[in-house]
């Protein structure tokens, strides 16, 4: 039939936190695809493999709620390629006007690792080796070190960082101790206690459910 194919080693471009936007694009590249996670530190430093950066952008976050506008951009020191996507993102929200307001979080909070923030943290100590109910089903136990044991498989726990814009209605913000996460079963909860430690209340990250707890020893 006369057709032909040409076989285009600059088809596209895909990477992580190192990714060159304007490498790419002198080269005549015609897709940017972004399969990886861009994870960096705070400081701009690219987080390392496998692992959630402290600003992190990656659409993974987002099988169950859209990304929210207005994203924060990355720390000095990140790739030109991750501003550019980033940039590319805020752009497409901002200019649509049906895109819905989101509870998910944005660029900043992502990075959860069990016991962080434990040390140092006085909400933290007083929690490390109870055991409460978790919407009425008992069962749920915040280990020291940040293991988290629930009815449905095990968990981490940590303090959530101060400052950090969680989409949460202001659920952490107005704990005057902070709040504690408590993530399990692939999603993410900020825990606020009262203060004698005899209830919390934790808000789903993405989608605002709500569910109480109380305290069993």
């Amino acid at each position: 039939l006369g057709v032909r194919h040409d076989v285009l080693s600059h088809f596209q471009v895909e990477g992580g936190a190192g990714i060159s936007a304007r490498s790419a694009m002198s080269r005549g590249v015609y897709i940017f695809h972004y399969t990886y996670g861009l994870e960096y530190t705070l400081a701009g430093r690219p987080q390392g493999s496998g692992t959630i950066g402290e600003w992190s952008l990656d659409k993974r976050h987002y099988g169950g709620a859209y990304p929210p506008r207005h994203m924060q951009p990355p720390p000095s020191g990140a790739s030109d390629g991750t501003a550019w996507l980033l940039e590319a993102w805020n752009e497409a929200s901002g200019n649509i006007s049906t895109w819905p307001e989101s509870l998910a979080m944005g660029t900043v909070g992502w990075r959860r690792v069990k016991g962080q923030g434990i040390d140092g943290s006085p909400l933290a100590s007083r929690v490390s080796g109870t055991e409460w109910s978790w919407a009425g089903i008992p069962g749920l136990a915040f280990r020291p070190g940040g293991e988290l044991k629930t009815p449905w498989g095990s968990g981490v726990w940590g303090a959530a960082p101060k400052g950090v814009d969680f989409h949460d209605k202001g659920f952490c913000a107005s704990a005057g101790e902070g709040c504690l996460f408590a993530d399990f079963g692939g999603a993410l909860h900020n825990v606020r206690f009262e203060a004698d430690l005899r209830r919390f209340d934790s808000f789903r990250l993405g989608d605002g459910t709500n569910v109480k707890g109380e305290r069993k020893a």
